[in-house]
């Protein structure tokens, strides 16, 4: 994914003095970018480390061990909150048949300074997984997913001042995917090397693909941020994502079966071996069956490859590129050996920020 920034041209007619001040200017605004996206990604680590931290504390009560740790009732709901949605949200699955649920926990013991105990605090974590494990084991109508939990202590003085209401999303898997159709008839290419539609074209049109459409399609519409406003990446890691595993100086990578993606299409992208007098053609058929095998993989929220393998970051962007692999280990069927045309994946994980210039 290549990350573009649009900078607005400052068409200036002044003395020298006011170039400084601009300059000036330009290097605070740069610091204050680096600034917001540090804070952004310092904020994600911080919270992380709560929930990191709470869990051990559980660990700890659960195996027996006494601390003397306490929290005020606004921590631990934010500790709930952060860890219960951590640990029990399914925020991977798309949902069907999706409604509003609610369960109920009594509130926690406070002590004179109005905070609550380790042991407590857990205690009434150990709740919140009683209650939705038994309200979903009376579940009848196959909706037995959970996911986005509402935590609502009550407010001082009311009615159920006893009671924490939790509601959240319930339902089952969708397992429906709609299937686009960016492409055509007529959307037909060649499947590399700039040589344009399957029908011959002048040289005037001819200088696109099969890969070049592909990345068009897929290639990251950012947006319009509002005046004052752009959008930019930071944390930016490259991922090639092959149909085809083989030994070829690529620095990473990872290698997608096809019998997981179908969809139509023998392969999750384009792959033929073989020798051919004219280069092979991609009909637009084939073209949306690469699309949405890509969406499904990458785009989508619940694709298996939408976060970053090793550190979850999510997708930004990505380039379908093109590559001949001549074959020396593999002997087909008639004991020749044959190449072998593929494209391949260039995928670029980064967090997305909107960096406020005023």
């Amino acid at each position: 994914m290549k990350n573009y920034i649009k900078i607005a041209t400052l068409f200036v007619a002044a003395a020298i003095s006011v170039a400084v001040v601009s300059c000036q200017k330009d290097k605070e605004t740069e610091n204050e970018n680096q600034v917001v996206a540090k804070s952004a990604n310092d904020e994600s680590r911080e919270l992380l480390n709560r929930i990191y931290a709470f869990q051990e504390l559980r660990d700890n009560v659960r195996s027996g061990a006494k601390s003397g740790e306490s929290m005020t009732l606004e921590q631990l709901r934010d500790d709930i909150d952060l860890t219960f949605n951590y640990e029990h949200s399914q925020h991977a699955l798309p949902f069907a048949n999706a409604s509003l649920d609610t369960f109920y926990v009594r509130m926690p013991q406070v002590d004179a300074n109005g905070n609550v105990s380790a042991a407590e605090a857990i205690a009434t974590y150990n709740a919140f997984e009683t209650e939705l494990a038994e309200l979903m084991a009376g579940v009848d109508d196959d909706s037995d997913l959970a996911k986005n939990f509402s935590i609502k202590f009550p407010e001082t003085g009311a009615k159920s001042g006893d009671a924490i209401e939790v509601v959240f999303t319930r339902g089952a898997e969708d397992e429906n995917n709609t299937f686009y159709t960016p492409f055509e008839p007529g959307d037909d290419y060649i499947w590399a090397y700039m040589l344009g539609h399957c029908e011959p074209d002048s040289l005037l049109v001819r200088p696109t693909d099969a890969a070049n459409e592909l990345t068009k399609k897929i290639h990251r519409k950012s947006p319009a941020a509002r005046y004052g406003t752009f959008i930019s990446a930071y944390n930016i890691q490259y991922v090639n994502f092959s149909p085809f595993s083989y030994t070829y100086p690529l620095e990473e990578y990872i290698y997608i079966e096809q019998e997981k993606y179908p969809l139509g299409n023998v392969y999750w992208l384009f792959m033929i071996g073989g020798e051919f007098e004219e280069e092979p053609c991609m009909q637009h058929y084939e073209l949306n069956w690469a699309y949405n095998n890509f969406y499904n993989t990458h785009i989508s929220t619940n694709g298996k490859y939408h976060y970053h393998p090793e550190n979850g970051l999510p997708y930004y962007d990505c380039v379908i590129n093109c590559l001949h692999l001549f074959d020396n280990e593999t002997i087909v069927a008639d004991t020749l050996r044959r190449s072998l045309r593929m494209h391949y994946a260039e995928v670029l994980y980064a967090t997305p920020i909107i960096i406020n210039e005023e």
